[in-house]
């Protein structure tokens, strides 16, 4: 199979790197050299970068204005030019930046270092359509056009100020770029922005969307989001034009395992933060739904965003994409083994194949859309007709039908204790109309489908539950402000505590490691004893919860709409760390999580992958 193309114009990098310095208030840098040998060697692989690379290191000031002039000047018009620095960044009074060399005086740098204005005079003259600049020193930020007045000056900002030509620093206008760790005099690490740049090319992490490539936006936005986690100081910026992406490098074939030698975070270009993270638990992002969609399900080593009318599914190893799956309903699917279960057309029971997308035989049932669920190796579905159904998804034949009266199911049903629970509710005769209708919760055996017991709430249910084996947790209105959690025996029917709560919930409830735990619409986040409805504590959320809470281990996760992901301990609810990140809104659903990962789906619909310890 070819090879995909990197572009028709030659690939060119100029990289510079200045570690030694005259001067003693410029310290020595050990990373710049380490820095142009390892992008160096991406650069130049055949199968990654293909580029024809020039390295300049510790040369003096006119040798290096000379080779800028000329690397710019005698591109062609479909080249790729790629400029990069690593040195010290200094500022003078005005907040302009220079770039120091061997014999930079930081106090005189206009006569002494090269001036962020030259780079741009000579980018400006430059005819190549695709130029990049990265830059890893101090303030790199005052090199993008229009960064002097903020200090959160994004690409947007920008647009306006370039020809073409995009602007990639290791941080903003204010942070100093860190160095890596130098336990190994021998070897000096690269820093910690450069190294997350190799990485990413190297292994090939920084193709997030899973075709082969990596592009400029890509590889910022791997970047980033590797910095973050790692706890690195460092928010890195991208400016200037950009009329469509570029193509950086191709992924290799068989990557190469990374080094046993960490890059600890331990000086910036003085000191440094936290160890980096291991190949397995760097985070990755492709494009999934069109839209805000819902938090995806992980089936049998699929991951499936439900958007209206459609399942985005792709494998949760290499991150294809397989077939589209269209839907007749809204409602959504549920999933078993590789399969998704759906009403088709005429509401009848439908299987697909999660990979490819072709039906598979199945129950010949008509389904109420919304109202499926899966435990076991069983599918249970209500019917128009006020039949609750046992199906096995084995032999797809149904094991026993119940019928639950003239009553109209309003929620899936859920098993806990060998018991098929359902929320129903049953309306008031004409000319009570403006009477609630009459809701139930009922309990049927799990084995027979033999009705157990029926509670009758003193309250209107929300339908947003949580139901386990020790309890099942009821949302009730008690009166017109206020709401209630309502603990019911899964074995009776019985209650077993309530709790008032302080305002609406904003999402549904979750049980988790013996606590009860809900988010209201006042930013609040409360926690239940499970069995005796205590309250446990209460904790601030910088907004209000998207998502059903959930926990992988003694780690409760909420997400909420300050674009905030945050790790709780349980079971004290300590905050333990964040991640910037805005959550599509899914009140009944939680994000796909495994013991080392979390999938979610944000509000643009893409899809992520996160490592669980989420570094701060």
């Amino acid at each position: 199979m070819t090879a995909p193309a990197l572009g028709e114009g030659h690939r060119r990098a100029l990289l510079i790197g200045t570690g030694t310095y005259d001067h003693p208030e410029l310290s020595e840098l050990l990373s710049p050299g380490a820095d142009c040998a390892g992008l160096t060697e991406v650069l130049c692989d055949e199968e990654i970068g293909q580029f024809e690379v020039q390295k300049l290191v510790d040369a003096d000031r006119p040798t290096l204005e000379r080779a800028i002039e000329e690397f710019f000047l005698t591109a062609r018009r479909d080249d790729v030019c790629l400029l990069y620095f690593s040195c010290h960044g200094v500022r003078n009074r005005s907040d302009k930046l220079y770039f120091a060399v061997r014999n930079t005086d930081p106090e005189r740098p206009a006569h002494s270092a090269i001036s962020a204005s030259f780079v741009h005079d000579m980018m400006d003259e430059c005819r190549a359509r695709s130029v990049v600049v990265v830059v890893d020193c101090c303030y790199s930020g005052l090199f993008i056009p229009g960064a002097k007045g903020s200090e959160s000056a994004g690409f947007e900002e920008v647009l306006a100020a370039g020809h073409g030509r995009v602007i990639v620093t290791a941080g903003t206008r204010m942070q100093r770029a860190w160095e890596g760790d130098h336990s190994d005099a021998e070897r000096p690490a690269l820093s910690r922005f450069t190294s997350a740049i190799v990485e990413g090319l190297r292994s090939g992490d920084a193709d997030l969307n899973g075709d082969g490539l990596v592009t400029l936006q890509e590889l910022f936005k791997y970047t980033s989001e590797r910095l973050h986690l790692e706890g690195v100081e460092q928010t890195p910026r991208m400016g200037g034009e950009i009329q469509y992406d570029i193509v950086l490098a191709r992924v290799k074939k068989k990557r190469r395992q990374r080094s046993s030698r960490t890059a600890k975070t331990t000086s910036s270009r003085r000191a440094a933060g936290a160890s980096p993270l291991r190949r397995a638990e760097v985070p990755w992002q492709i494009s999934a739904a069109s839209g805000s969609a819902r938090q995806p399900v992980l089936s049998d080593g699929t991951l499936v965003v439900q958007e209206k009318y459609s399942l985005h599914v792709f494998d949760a190893e290499s991150r294809r994409r397989y077939p589209l799956i269209q839907t007749n309903y809204p409602g959504g699917a549920v999933f078993h083994s590789g399969t998704a279960y759906f009403p088709g057309p005429g509401s009848l029971l439908r299987s697909v194949d999660l990979r490819t997308g072709k039906p598979r035989r199945s129950a010949r049932l008509q389904v109420c859309d919304g109202l499926l669920s899966v435990s076991g190796d069983t599918v249970y579905a209500t019917s128009p007709d006020g039949f609750l159904h046992s199906i096995d998804v084995r032999s797809e034949g149904v094991r026993w039908s119940q019928e639950l009266g003239q009553p109209t199911v309003c929620s899936p049903p859920e098993v806990a204790a060998g018991r098929v629970v359902v929320m129903t509710e049953e309306p008031r005769p004409l000319g009570d109309a403006m009477d609630p209708a009459e809701q139930r919760v009922q309990a049927v055996l799990e084995v027979t489908g033999q009705p157990i017991w029926s509670y009758r709430p003193e309250g209107l249910l929300s339908g947003e539950g949580a139901v386990t084996d020790s309890g099942i947790y009821l949302v009730q209105r008690v009166g017109l402000s206020r709401q209630s959690i309502v603990a019911v025996d899964p074995a009776t029917g019985e209650p077993l505590w309530r709790f008032e709560a302080a305002a609406d919930l904003a999402v549904a409830p979750a049980a988790v490691g013996g606590l009860v735990v809900f988010g209201d619409v006042e930013n609040r986040l409360v926690a239940l004893d499970a069995k005796s409805g205590a309250q446990q504590w209460e904790r601030k959320t910088k907004g209000r919860v998207l998502t059903r809470p959930f926990a992988v281990g003694d780690t409760l996760f909420t997400a909420d709409r300050a674009a905030t992901l945050t790790a709780w301990k349980l079971p004290a609810g300590r905050k333990l760390r964040s991640y910037d990140v805005l959550l599509s809104s899914d009140p009944k659903g939680a994000p796909a999580c495994t013991h080392d990962w979390l999938y979610l789906t944000d509000s643009h619909g893409d899809l992520h992958a996160l490592p669980t310890k989420l570094r701060v």
